[in-house]
């Protein structure tokens, strides 16, 4: 997914490259790989929550409905290099499907999630700095996907509707925009801004146990410097840098597109961290899917496909925006009903692993109970 986000943040620059027999390969490479890892992840997530699914009639429902989107997309995908191979040319039309079904997809799991992080933080106040800042960051998260639709949908009304290897690639200038328009990106950027710093403030509390072992100045320097990554793409937007020549371009969108990445990754080995501690296998299990969940979403939310490039670069990634969204939501939600369902495990667990992990795992266990 890194390789595919990449190509297709700097697609502009790299038209003779992508629009040539090695670059529709590797396009083709990667929806296998896609294909392929969807289809495995998919099924991970049934057998895990097999028991969980059967006691709720929504998380059940909600998985059958991922999994239909998730192959309706895989279809779009198929459709898009049968194009591409046998035609030469793909319809702009599936971009806007492939983007208005992950996205409305992801804005209704990241709900969800939101409301139940909201319900276990009113049933239960221990830890509650922590629940909180997951909920204001998924409530915002889900406003930042509205506003990324909104404005895609935007970008694709200007592109014609047909696509082939002289195409015209370009994303929006939102420079050039309308007021409103314009408006709407500014807001964007700044709840982007804002809910990356709760989420990146939550996981520094919970690895704070860390700064003990790797000393204070060593600790700070580990935990900052995604967020210090994340702030750095944003000297362009706030006129404090301006690329002088083409190829400043084309670096800057490079280290650029992988603003999120670093940050998914370091709430990703979070999660692994607390799983690595917990000798459940089945808690275990849901704290890798969290795990897996924050890192695929951070990767697949700094994807756009306006560009319309040819062949799309970074369709591979956005398409996993949804089924990500739904590992972070089943993988806490299947932890605090486990805990909540059974004393032994909460008090095991409890002594297994640390304090700053237990506020979180500990406190939506007990909040399921009271609710």
């Amino acid at each position: 997914l890194i390789p595919d986000t990449m190509l297709g943040t700097v697609s502009d620059f790299l038209i003779p490259q992508t629009t040539s027999i090695w670059g529709i390969s590797f396009f083709i490479l990667f929806s296998i790989i896609y294909a392929i890892s969807q289809h495995l992840l998919l099924r991970f997530v049934w057998l895990k929550t097999t028991d969980i699914r059967s006691k709720s009639f929504l998380f059940n429902g909600l998985l059958k409905i991922v999994i239909v989107l998730q192959y309706t997309l895989l279809a779009i995908l198929i459709v898009i290099i049968y194009q591409i191979l046998f035609m030469s040319q793909y319809y702009t039309a599936f971009l806007i499907w492939s983007t208005g079904i992950s996205f409305l997809l992801t804005i209704s799991i990241l709900g969800i999630l939101a409301r139940q992080l909201f319900l276990w933080y009113r049933y239960y106040r221990k830890g509650s700095f922590v629940i909180i800042c997951y909920a204001l960051a998924f409530v915002i998260m889900s406003m930042t996907f509205s506003l990324a639709l909104l404005l895609d949908m935007y970008g694709f009304s200007n592109k014609q509707s047909i696509v082939t290897s002289s195409s015209e690639v370009a994303f929006t200038d939102y420079d050039n925009a309308n007021w409103l328009i314009r408006g709407f990106y500014d807001i964007y950027q700044f709840l982007d801004l804002i809910s990356f710093v709760l989420i990146w403030g939550a996981n520094a509390l919970l690895l704070l146990h860390y700064r003990k072992r790797l000393g204070l100045v060593k600790f700070w320097i580990i935990i900052g410097l995604p967020l210090v990554y994340f702030l750095s793409t944003f000297l362009e937007v706030m006129g404090l840098y301006e690329p002088q020549s083409d190829s400043a371009f084309f670096f800057f969108y490079l280290y650029a597109s992988l603003n999120s990445t670093a940050g998914g990754l370091l709430f990703g080995i979070t999660f692994i961290t607390i799983a690595h501690k917990i000798d459940n296998q089945r808690i275990k299990g849901y704290m890798t899917l969290t795990a897996y969940g924050f890192i695929l979403l951070y990767i697949s939310s700094q994807v756009t496909l306006v560009a319309s490039s040819y062949p799309p670069f970074g369709i591979t990634t956005l398409l996993y925006s949804g089924l990500s969204s739904y590992l972070l939501l089943i993988g806490l939600y299947s932890t605090a009903v486990s805990l909540s369902q059974h004393a032994q495990l909460r008090k095991s667990i409890r002594n297994s692993i640390d304090e700053q992990h237990s506020r979180l795992i500990d406190g939506i266990g007990m909040s399921e109970i009271q609710r």
